[in-house]
């Protein structure tokens, strides 16, 4: 059997509800626009957190109460606080270099998806680096300005 995004992340959402997983029906693949339109704005996320641009970074995140952002078992619920925590987070670092592999989306509906990616961090305030590597988890969904991140989760191993 061979798993897709979707699929994967099917089965942690059974998982973290604590039921059994019952047999899924086949997911089809996401459309290619879809998936080109979703790997550009993580790629647009990636790169704004290089160039520790916050004007860039709140272009790419809705900006509503909903919104959830996850790191290191903290929450941030809405755009208030996930601003704060990016702006915290810019202004301690001097430079910060984001790696983004093994990306997988799937589309969750029209105009949604999620897409899962291992992801290496590394910050530095110019005396002391910080490197975090894991897997990160996005959900976005298509706004008329384009794709916006709802939900972000990031797991990372502690060394």
């Amino acid at each position: 059997m061979t798993w897709n995004a979707a699929g994967f992340a099917l089965v942690v959402a059974i998982a973290a509800a604590g039921c059994p997983p019952r047999p899924a029906a086949p997911v089809a693949a996401a459309p290619t626009e879809l998936v080109a339109a979703v790997k550009g704005t993580i790629e647009q996320w990636r790169q704004a957190y290089e160039v520790r641009s916050m004007e860039a970074l709140a272009r790419l995140y809705i900006h509503e109460p909903g919104l959830a952002v996850i790191q290191d078992g903290a929450l941030q619920l809405g755009w208030v606080a996930v601003e704060s925590a990016l702006r915290s987070r810019l202004a301690r670092a001097t430079e910060i270099r984001v790696r983004i592999k093994d990306l997988q989306v799937a589309a969750l509906g029209a105009g949604a998806a999620v897409a899962i990616a291992a992801m290496t961090r590394e910050s530095t305030d110019g005396a002391t680096t910080v490197r975090e590597a894991g897997v990160v988890t996005l959900v976005l969904r298509e706004d008329p300005e384009g794709w916006a991140i709802a939900s972000e989760h990031y797991s990372y191993r502690r060394p």
